[in-house]
């Protein structure tokens, strides 16, 4: 039976998860850490959830199908 295109190859799990892209500026006032501003990272990162493989997202829009960077 032909593995489905939309598991992971490595452990054929179902789900992926993101790299964070947001990160928060924090200074240390009066005693306690206070967030001053926020930016977001235009570039992102997505693993298998199941076995932390990175997912080469370009290749996989291309092909259509999960592909892990190497």
């Amino acid at each position: 039976m032909a593995k489905s295109k939309n598991v992971c190859p490595e452990c054929d799990s179902e789900e992926f998860i993101s790299e964070p892209n947001q990160y928060e500026v924090y200074e240390f006032s009066e005693g306690d850490f206070v967030a001053t501003d926020s930016h977001f990272i235009d570039e992102y990162k997505i693993y298998c959830r199941e076995c932390s493989s990175e997912v080469n997202v370009e290749e996989s829009n291309q092909r259509k199908n999960i592909v892990l960077k190497t």
